[in-house]
């Protein structure tokens, strides 16, 4: 039976993976995770992707606070 840990296998796989992630977000829990889209990230976190965008107009990173929850969110795009 076969592995399938790995679904990347090849460089050119890495790295058309690679230029689809456009932001990094770091949870409240330290953890990090990688986005295409701020409307993903918005769904994930509870905080509109509009009010993402917003913040982070002219900048290349910002704080977001979930609504409800309180949590703190640090969103950076990355190219």
């Amino acid at each position: 039976m076969e592995d399938n840990t790995f679904n990347i296998k090849t460089e050119q796989q890495m790295l058309n993976h690679i230029k689809n992630i456009k932001y990094l977000v770091i949870y409240p829990d330290k953890t990090r995770h990688f986005y295409k889209s701020l409307r993903k990230i918005g769904s994930e976190i509870c905080v509109d992707s509009s009010t993402i965008s917003k913040k982070m107009q002219g900048k290349d990173s910002c704080t977001c606070v979930a609504r409800g929850s309180g949590f703190i969110f640090w969103i950076k795009k990355i190219n």
